[in-house]
């Protein structure tokens, strides 16, 4: 628990590196004395249920530095390949299946109950996989697929529904940080995996272990210390008396009437509750739903999700199968991860979404295209190999990554936003299961050249589809002018 501990603290870090944010606003003195109670609450909020993107980000990188231990361990003897994909492409569909459940979720349960729910199954997803047998580690990473996904949905309703509007850039960027630290913790973690592991290796349950820590801190906050839900729930169930004590958290008594009366009148306006996936299927909704997931598909055939799944491998070919050395360098990928989420914060205003897509597809085809011709040759140049990656990281980490997770509420309902988020785990789905299968056929220079050839086609495809894109404008304009593109 001390290490969780110090994990909230480290997220209550990072979120006071983005107060500089807040003076476009007021001053950090004057949020604090002019509407709110208190914005170390809001942190410490924000930051507990983050620790569901924590779980995101260590979900997707544990497997990388333990799989030739679960290979192992596992027995896994032949097509070897087959199954290593398999293993990364059970949790994806289970995080696509899991974005798609949410909404329905949310019709049976508040969302402070529906994260505690989640908590219960990714302590089972988990649990059941350290039962250490090749069956229950496939139906552990399913479970623990569908929990991710669904924390990958829901926990921006919870945040965004407890941010004020002003705050809500600020609170939300801790999100994206806290996945790329959970990945940092996934690949710490795997610093100690063995170079040449036995069957008896027991090590790798601690590694399987922690996600089972951070499921429990949650919960425990969530019913001891966070006991409320959003005023928005409550008022979405006529629960008025409740939405007030939840506005009283946040603001100050002099305000609250204000803030109600306004989240009253975006309840009236927001028409989502009504919408049914069917309704997704005409006109608009259809043909904004069609360019985003296409966008999803771009971002994962750029291969993204190849490097984070098996960057061990990638990096066993440059350092001649130096297990440690790999795992060492399997440390920079979330560090550059989070410089990129932040260097998106700065640059996503400065340009048109348009150029910006475009700046990140022509910035990783550039990269990529060399990487193929490096991992090409007989005697790789190792130092400029790795330095390409991590570019390629970095560059995919500040324009692409990120960028499409603010666009895509942008462009749809938010029912829409779980079809494209489904769509981009199936698509990281893809990636893993066939990415390993495809080096060993071919090679990992033809992997970066299919990369490449995807990337130049998204080039194509953004050009063609998003011709105007006005800057400076708000989210609503932005909406109805630039990014529907009628």
């Amino acid at each position: 628990m001390i290490f969780i501990r110090l994990l909230l603290s480290i997220h209550i870090y990072f979120l006071n590196q983005y107060k500089q944010y807040l003076t476009l606003y007021f001053t950090i003195k004057q949020i604090n004395s002019f509407m709110y109670k208190s914005v170390t609450l809001l942190k410490y909020l924000v930051a507990n249920a983050s620790l569901g993107f924590v779980y995101f980000g260590y979900s997707v990188g544990y497997l990388n530095p333990a799989l030739q231990t679960v290979d192992v361990v596992f027995g896994i003897t032949e097509n070897v390949d087959y199954f290593n994909g398999l293993l990364s492409a059970i949790m994806t569909i289970g995080a696509a299946i899991g974005v798609l459940i949410m909404p329905n979720m949310l019709q049976y349960f508040s969302r402070r109950q529906s994260l505690i729910i989640l908590d219960f199954f990714g302590i089972l997803g988990y649990g059941v996989q350290l039962i250490g047998e090749w069956k229950f580690l496939v139906i552990g990473r399913f479970v623990a697929g569908v929990v991710l996904g669904l924390n990958s949905a829901l926990v921006p309703v919870y945040v965004n529904e407890f941010s004020p509007p002003e705050l809500q850039g600020v609170l939300g960027s801790i999100m994206t940080m806290s996945g790329s630290f959970g990945l940092f913790l996934s690949f710490t973690i795997g610093l100690w995996y063995k170079q040449s592991p036995t069957i008896d290796d027991q090590y790798w349950r601690v590694g399987f272990s922690f996600p089972l820590l951070v499921c429990a801190f949650r919960s425990y906050n969530l019913i001891s210390n966070f006991k409320l839900d959003s005023p928005n729930y409550y008022i979405s169930i006529n629960d008025e008396q409740n939405a007030i004590e939840s506005i009283k958290v946040i603001y100050q008594e002099q305000y609250v009437q204000d803030v109600l009366k306004q989240i009253k009148q975006n309840q009236k306006q927001n028409t989502s509750s009504t919408e049914s996936y069917k309704d997704l299927l005409y006109g608009r909704l259809f043909r904004n739903l069609v360019r985003i997931s296409v966008l999803a598909c771009i971002g994962q055939l750029l291969g993204i999700n190849a490097v984070i799944f098996y960057s061990t491998q990638i990096f066993n070919q440059i350092t001649n199968n130096d297990v440690q050395k790999s795992n060492i360098l399997n440390l920079f990928i979330p560090l550059l991860g989070i410089l990129g989420a932040y260097l998106m914060g700065f640059l996503l205003n400065k340009i048109t979404r348009k150029n910006f897509f475009l700046l990140g597809a022509v910035s990783c085809v550039l990269i990529e295209f060399p990487l193929g011709y490096m991992t090409s040759l007989q005697e790789q140049p190792a130092i400029l190999v790795v330095i390409f990656i991590f570019l390629f990281i970095l560059l995919f980490s500040t324009t692409i990554g990120p960028a499409f997770w603010v666009v895509m509420p942008e462009m749809v309902s938010p029912k829409g936003v779980c079809v494209a988020t489904s769509v981009n785990w199936l698509g990281t789905a893809v990636v893993g299961q066939f990415f390993p299968m495809l080096v060993s056929s071919f090679s990992i220079s033809a992997c970066f050249y299919i990369f490449s050839f995807a990337g130049i086609l998204g080039i194509f495809y953004i050009q063609y589809d998003f011709t105007t894109d006005p800057k400076n404008i708000d989210t609503q304009e932005n909406t109805e002018l630039v990014i529907l593109n009628q």
